[in-house]
């Protein structure tokens, strides 16, 4: 779906907004195709999550980097403990780092966790 968005449509002036548009397109699609709760940059004690879907049996927890690393992205995870406030929560808990490309417009790498 990101690869058929015209490059013309990415802002390219900014290193903050183009990150920002990445973000928010993910958003927008998660939210349109799904009836789950989608969280973004919701805020935490220790920072601001990107993105967070949460379904009856999943919660999602996504962190975003533009060309950056999936490793990066995970260490924040971590590091910020963005998963504390599911530790005792019954639902299976996936944490996923993810790369946005603003050569490509597309995600050039990810990690699951």
């Amino acid at each position: 779906f990101l690869a058929s968005i015209p490059y013309t449509m990415r802002r390219k002036e900014n290193e903050r907004e183009k990150e920002r548009y990445f973000h928010y397109t993910f958003y927008l699609i998660m939210r349109l195709m799904s009836v789950y709760t989608v969280y973004t940059e919701k805020v935490q004690s220790h920072g601001r999550v990107d993105c967070i879907v949460e379904t009856q049996d999943y919660v999602y927890i996504f962190e975003f980097k533009l060309d950056g690393i999936a490793d990066e992205a995970m260490r924040q995870i971590e590091e910020r403990g963005y998963a504390r406030e599911y530790e005792s929560d019954r639902r299976k808990l996936y944490k996923i780092g993810a790369v946005f490309s603003s050569e490509t417009g597309t995600i050039e790498e990810w990690k699951v966790e």
